[in-house]
C-alpha cells in the first residue's frame, strides 16, 4: 500500500498519455509544488457528479510550462502508473490517498488486435481530417489501448471502463469496437457530404438529352 497526492478531476488520465493542466486552487498549488520539489507523482481520479472513480493514473510532472506572479501554473503531466484507491486520507489540504498499484494480468499475444486497431485508427484519422496523417505507433505495440484512448476523444465513461480492463487484449478488443463504429460514422457521414457537395451542381460536359424548344 502506498501513499500519494490525490487529484480528483473531471478527466481521465492514460499511462503514457501527456495533458496539461492549470493549477489555480490554493492546496493543488501546494501539492504540485511539494511534488515538483521531491520529484514525485501525483495521482489523477475522474471525479464527476456519480462520485470519485477507485481506478486511477499517476501523474509526472514532465515540465512546468508557466507560473504566474499569483501562484497559478500551468503544467505538462504524463500518465504513469494505474492504481485502485483503496482510502481517501484528509491530514493535509490536498486529498491524500492510499492507493494499490496495478499491474496488467498475463496475456495472450495482440500482435494481430493491435495491427487492427491501427489500421482501424488510421481509417478514423483520414475521415475526419479529410487527409491521411501519419501515426507513429510502431510494433511491439506496448500499452496501444492506451496511446489510442489518450488520443481520441472517447467519452469519459468509455475512457475510465478502458482504464479499469486488467489485460491489453480485453482494452484493444473494446478500443477496436469503438473505432469500428466510429470509423463506420465517419466514413458515412463524409460520403454523405461528398454527395451534398455535388446536389444542383451539373459537369461541364453534360447536357439534356432532349433539350426543351423555345
Amino acid at each position: 500500500m502506498a501513499e500519494i497526492p490525490l487529484f480528483p478531476l473531471n478527466v481521465v488520465l492514460m499511462p503514457g498519455t501527456p495533458l496539461p493542466l492549470h493549477i489555480f486552487e490554493e492546496r493543488y498549488k501546494q501539492m504540485v509544488d511539494e511534488c515538483l520539489e521531491s520529484e514525485s507523482e501525483f495521482g489523477m481520479v475522474l471525479a464527476d457528479d456519480s462520485g470519485t472513480r477507485r481506478v486511477g493514473c499517476t501523474a509526472k510532472i514532465v515540465e512546468l510550462v508557466q507560473r504566474y506572479e499569483d501562484g497559478r501554473m500551468v503544467i505538462l503531466v504524463e500518465g504513469s502508473r494505474r492504481f485502485e484507491l483503496n482510502n481517501v486520507l484528509t491530514g493535509k489540504p490536498y486529498y491524500v490517498g492510499e492507493v494499490e498499484y496495478l499491474e496488467d494480468k498475463p496475456g495472450e499475444d495482440v500482435t494481430a488486435l493491435a495491427e487492427e486497431c491501427v489500421a482501424l485508427l488510421e481509417r478514423v484519422i483520414e475521415a475526419a481530417t479529410e487527409g491521411s496523417v501519419g501515426i507513429e505507433i510502431e510494433p511491439p505495440y506496448r500499452n496501444l489501448s492506451f496511446a489510442i484512448a489518450g488520443r481520441i476523444e472517447f467519452e469519459l465513461d468509455t475512457r475510465q471502463e478502458i482504464l479499469e480492463l486488467p489485460t491489453e487484449k480485453e482494452r484493444l478488443a473494446k478500443v477496436k469496437e469503438l473505432l469500428t463504429e466510429a470509423v463506420e460514422r465517419l466514413e458515412r457521414d463524409k460520403a454523405a457530404r461528398q454527395v451534398a457537395e455535388t446536389n444542383g451542381h451539373l459537369r461541364g460536359d453534360w447536357k439534356p438529352k432532349n433539350p426543351p424548344e423555345e
